[in-house]
């Protein structure tokens, strides 16, 4: 296993959104939590790799989170407020509960198979990869760790079982869920 994800395993940080944050899109406290925790190089590298999300309160629901319009709404307002998902995420759970996985997904109805729209994909990568870069930069991180880091990011992408759709314009992966999602190009430079 993975020096770095070690902590993760024994200490992870979970980071819970109650259904009525999400139903009201009250992100101000996990956003002042996460904000915290990539406030300075000590705290940024000490939570590296730990933290698992967790939305309470749809247990009972019969549709996947990214099925639910508040949950997909409530993620992408966190996210346009705080793009560092990929330094912090635990890499254990898979790309299941990063925050753009909520929001490039979308079900068609066949139990169990769900596409991902590659454009959105793409610039969402593309925006959490800079993010992580721009992180790095300001919190002057060790260049090792972040390489590592996107090497896991991008191997959870790899390791998806995916079955590309194309015709008649359309540009869509469909995912043969299994928790995983797609290959994707590695944007940390």
């Amino acid at each position: 296993m993975n020096q770095r994800l070690r902590p993760g395993v024994a200490e992870p940080v979970i980071l819970m959104f109650s259904r009525r944050q999400v139903e009201t899109c009250d992100v101000d406290e996990p956003l002042e939590l996460l904000r915290s925790l990539t406030a300075d190089r000590r705290t940024a590298i000490e939570f590296c790799g730990r933290i698992s999300l967790v939305v309470d309160g749809y247990n009972d629901d019969p549709r996947e989170l990214f099925e639910v319009p508040e949950v997909r709404a409530y993620i992408k307002r966190l996210d346009l407020a705080w793009p560092y998902w990929f330094f912090l995420l635990s890499q254990i759970g898979g790309v299941n509960q990063a925050p753009g996985e909520l929001l490039v997904r979308d079900h068609r109805g066949l139990p169990g198979v769900t596409s991902v729209d590659m454009g959105q994909l793409d610039r969402s990568l593309a925006r959490h990869f800079g993010a992580m870069h721009r992180l790095a930069e300001e919190l002057k991180l060790p260049e090792e760790m972040c390489e590592e880091v996107a090497e896991g990011i991008v191997g959870m992408f790899q390791n998806a079982a995916v079955e590309r759709i194309e015709g008649d314009g359309i540009n869509k992966v469909t995912v043969l869920w299994s928790g995983c999602m797609l290959h994707a190009p590695c944007c940390w430079q």
